[in-house]
């Protein structure tokens, strides 16, 4: 499976894993009804405990903004996350915690910098991942 995302809202998306370093960041992608992402949406990181390897969406936020692309017509198709000093594959926590009908895009974030970003989709019993190729849409 391929998730295509447009330049804009990859480039959003790694920069804000730059300026959380060293925590995590989390947000969305929106997409249209192709599957192909069009926008980031920055969420705060309400995680309790310390944020470098962790994040939680407040979920009462997730609920408003999926309302908000409903009413444009749009979709959460995928969260992302970065992974400060940490590859760009789903923790254990990140699988247990997933919803199965997003896609997960992970940026690693080693020393302050974006590294590698990748693209998962959980399993339904949550114990793996299938990788999902990502292509960055340019115009």
């Amino acid at each position: 499976m391929t998730i295509r995302i447009a330049k804009k809202a990859f480039d959003e998306m790694r920069a804000h894993a730059e300026a959380t370093y060293p925590e995590e960041c989390c947000g969305l992608l929106v997409a249209d009804g192709k599957k192909e992402i069009l926008e980031s949406v920055k969420m705060r990181n309400v995680f309790s405990g310390p944020r470098h390897d962790r994040y939680d969406i407040d979920p009462l936020e997730l609920f408003r903004a999926d309302r908000s692309v409903a009413a444009r017509g749009l979709r959460i198709a995928a969260i992302y996350h970065s992974h400060p000093d940490y590859p760009a594959t789903l923790s254990r926590f990140d699988l247990d915690h997933s919803f199965t009908w997003y896609s997960y895009v992970v940026t690693s974030v080693p020393k302050g910098r974006a590294g590698d970003t990748r693209a998962w989709l959980p399993s339904d019993d949550h114990r793996a991942a299938v990788e999902e190729e990502i292509q960055v849409v340019v115009g």
